[in-house]
């Protein structure tokens, strides 16, 4: 990742100093952006978390004023995690920083009140200015985000969930193993007319046509 241009250093006197938790599994991304934001001159102190539960003890320790979440985390992925920050007493600023670029995921993490989304392929100089932005104003997106929400505009409250229950995720794990109705019934412990229920249940959930459109859906928003 390149350091960030000069003009994303002007003003930085007129900034507080933050405190920042990374909420990333790599330790590799972790530690290239520790040794890149030590270097910001608004950048009071740098907290690490590689799980949801890691980041809950640390705002319980530590004040913290911006958090990048990485939304595919281990467990108890970043979007479930994003309602717990946004509703800690703290109020830390969420920037949601992400690999995936599934539209339905975009929209259902503004739904829940993000304040930046940052694409990782972006680089370093758009996390600064995602910061920056949400320090000075509150939010901030860049112009692939508004252009997602305009295109979408007449959808926005149709939009189907990102998260599933626990059954739910059973059933989607299993689809995408490929095995049979029959298998899967026998894996389930079900009948396979009530197996065949679930999985058309979850197809109108989501708001997809079939099984493999299904699973298109779940790797593009992080779900499988």
């Amino acid at each position: 990742m390149k350091p960030p241009e000069s003009t994303f250093r002007k003003n930085t006197q007129t900034m507080s100093k933050v405190n920042i938790l990374m909420v990333e599994d790599e330790v590799l991304i972790r530690q290239g952006l520790r040794a890149l934001l030590s270097k910001e001159d608004f950048v009071r102190d740098i907290l690490e978390a590689g799980s949801a539960k890691e980041a809950m003890d640390v705002l319980g320790a530590r004040t913290i004023d911006v958090v990048l979440l990485d939304i595919k985390l281990p467990g108890k992925k970043g979007y479930e995690l994003l309602p717990e920050l946004l509703r800690h007493y703290q109020s830390p600023k969420v920037i949601a920083v992400t690999g995936l670029e599934g539209v339905e995921l975009i929209i259902n993490l503004l739904k829940l009140g993000v304040n930046s989304v940052v694409f990782k392929l972006d680089g370093y100089n758009e996390i600064i200015k995602a910061i920056r932005g949400v320090i000075e104003t509150g939010y901030y997106f860049q112009d692939k985000i508004t252009k997602i929400i305009q295109t979408n505009a007449h959808r926005w409250d149709h939009v189907p969930p990102v998260t599933l229950n626990f059954q739910e995720q059973e059933v989607l794990q299993i689809i995408a193993r490929g095995v049979t109705t029959k298998e899967m019934a026998a894996q389930l412990k079900m009948t396979e007319a009530t197996t065949e229920t679930y999985r058309t249940r979850l197809i109108k959930k989501l708001g997809v046509s079939n099984s493999a459109a299904l699973l298109a859906y779940a790797f593009r928003n992080g779900i499988l």
